[in-house]
């Protein structure tokens, strides 16, 4: 064979082999390559938040004759706890309205059948649907806990207690919300001021009975120096709370 027609025959049989190769292995030109199909990495949803809840509260109440020495009285208590969860417009009281029988019953006498009436007629209307009606704390006694219920359509807690002896004054929270941003409340402490029901205008602990006519609204107590020395719902001298409460979700 002619040597020239032989070499051309090798040259055609390489170009061909390479070509077979390369198709073979997935080479060729990036303009005719098949981008690879991959599985998109997603961040798992986070585990939707209940429906329905359930708190531990603990009152803690420090009003002691060293935290509140001014005209500190004798037999010192709070009334049983009095309250709800609810929505917006469930609410038992607000600070700078007169206040409802039921809450100056509560913060006259630490009596809450009028109260916990009112309270039916909030679940009534559909603002409510878990009555808080506990122990207060006793003379010689620390704290009192107990567990509530809490939803998303009713996320708001109040509570109150009168304390006692005094001539209408109470602690209390008031619509704290324990639904926010789609996530439950896990803990929260809340140092409590001393609310003046506007029922009654007596200055210290163990005044008698005055009743205030008409009316004044509902305050932070604010008193003189020489009668309770509290402002704006705490002692003036000290800057104690009488009280305190914690929140705590359960698991």
């Amino acid at each position: 064979m002619n040597p020239s027609v032989a070499m051309n025959k090798l040259i055609q049989f390489s170009t061909v082999l390479s070509f077979t190769l390369l198709t073979a292995c997935g080479g060729g030109s990036s303009s005719n390559s098949t981008p690879e199909t991959t599985t998109p990495t997603t961040t798992p949803a986070s585990t939707a938040p209940a429906d329905t809840v359930t708190y531990e509260l603990t009152f803690t109440q420090e009003w002691t004759a060293a935290n509140f020495a001014t005209n500190y009285p004798s037999g010192t208590h709070f009334s049983p706890l009095v309250g709800l969860t609810h929505n917006l417009e469930g609410g038992i009281f607000k600070r700078d309205e007169v206040a409802s029988p039921g809450i100056v019953l509560m913060a006259e006498t630490g009596g809450k059948s009028t109260l916990k009436n009112e309270i039916s007629d909030i679940q009534n209307a559909g603002h409510s649907n878990y009555l808080i009606d506990e122990s207060g704390i006793s003379n010689g006694s620390q704290s009192v806990t107990f567990t509530f219920e809490a939803s998303q359509d009713f996320p708001l807690l109040s509570v109150v207690s009168m304390i006692a002896p005094s001539p209408d004054w109470f602690v209390a929270i008031n619509s704290l919300s324990l639904f926010n941003d789609n996530t439950w409340v896990e803990s929260q402490t809340i140092e409590l001021k001393v609310y003046d029901a506007g029922s009654d205008s007596g200055l210290r602990f163990s005044s008698g009975n005055l009743a205030t006519d008409p009316a004044e609204p509902i305050t932070l107590l604010s008193s003189e120096r020489d009668d309770t020395d509290f402002a704006e719902g705490i002692h003036h001298q000290t800057g104690k709370h009488i009280g305190y409460i914690e929140i705590k979700l359960m698991q």
